[in-house]
């Protein structure tokens, strides 16, 4: 019996990777195990009883991370037991190694990690490595602006560039092709609205949110936890920098490490300009003291408490675009 272990987070890259062995394994009777569909007798007949249709099997444990502990320890003496018997392979999806896994002898580890939110440099690495997939490249700042528009969640941003892939005959996806797929998106982001909002300008704002209720995605609940997870990095950065009139590329990177909030974002609070912002960007420190930032993180949660209470959203919003703008004192 062959095990491998696939650890991370990443489930596109963990995906590609259990595809390929079982391309490799197309003879064998594919297996598939969840938490949802385990039990002890499934298990036995599954490694005891033979396949009237393939001489080996290809047996998968998928989210292994969600299966409870007595049954991963099961499942771990088990194929210890079975390792000299049992003819196959044996693929093991989980998260993270758990003490059940780390008794089991594995032919082969692989680990798919996601980047950490703040590692700007990372992420750009792994929107490539999707586009490749897809026999497509993608540059830098088209990354970027994919990033902004979708955010962090490889699902996402792998469906979108696979609907990019479909639509242009081109080896190198453009900017310009990924906003003309992604018109189920508003043409208006969440990041944008927290930029005029953060910089006080108070009838940009409005506006933006404006366009951003007339989208059938909107969701009241969803903008505030952007608005307080906005504000929470912008207080994080506040709390580990030094004041000064203008950041460099290296300091930027430095300060998104030590407050653990992406590249992107930092630049933007502290008014570092790339050649393809749609606004020149200034630095918001100056706008605030942490002591605002603090007041402002309150009214978040104030809000969050009467959204869940039925209240109006168009009222609380405006409410507290107005409060930023005009009556937030630092």
């Amino acid at each position: 019996m062959e095990t491998i272990l696939m650890l991370g987070d990443s489930k596109i890259l963990k995906n590609k990777k259990i595809e390929e062995i079982i391309d490799n394994n197309k003879n064998a009777e594919l297996v598939r195990i969840s938490s949802e569909n385990y039990d002890d007798e499934v298990l036995d007949k599954t490694f005891t009883m033979g396949s009237l249709f393939a001489k080996e099997k290809t047996i998968i444990f998928s989210e292994f991370t969600e299966f409870k502990i007595p049954q991963q320890e099961k499942i771990s003496r088990f194929l210890s037991k079975q390792k000299e018997t049992f003819i196959g392979t044996v693929i093991i999806d989980a998260k993270r190694e758990s003490k059940a896994l780390s008794n089991i002898k594995f032919d082969k580890k692989f680990e798919f990690p996601l980047p950490l939110p703040w590692q700007d440099d990372l992420w750009i690495k792994f929107v490539k490595n999707i586009s490749t997939m897809f026999g497509k490249n993608i540059d830098d700042e088209t990354v970027y602006r994919l990033l902004e528009l979708i955010g962090k969640n490889e699902e996402l941003l792998y469906e979108e560039i696979r609907k990019v892939s479909i639509y242009t005959d081109k080896e190198k996806i453009s900017y310009e092709e990924v906003k003309d797929i992604l018109s189920s998106f508003p043409t208006i982001t969440y990041e944008e609205l927290c930029y005029s909002l953060a910089k006080k300008n108070f009838v940009q704002t409005l506006d933006k949110f404006t366009t951003l209720t007339n989208s059938p995605q909107f969701s009241p609940i969803a903008l505030n936890s952007y608005l307080f997870n906005y504000y929470l990095d912008f207080l994080s950065v506040m709390l580990n920098t030094e004041t000064k009139f203008s950041y460099s590329w290296p300091e930027i990177s430095k300060i998104s490490k030590d407050s653990e909030v992406s590249q992107q974002r930092v630049a933007s609070f502290l008014g570092f300009n790339f050649k393809t912002d749609k606004e020149r960007k200034i630095n918001l420190k100056k706008l605030y003291t942490s002591a605002s930032i603090e007041n402002i993180l309150l009214k978040i949660e104030e809000i969050d408490r009467l959204l869940k209470m039925g209240e109006n959203p168009k009222v609380l919003f405006s409410n507290l675009f107005h409060y930023i703008c005009y009556e937030d004192k630092h």
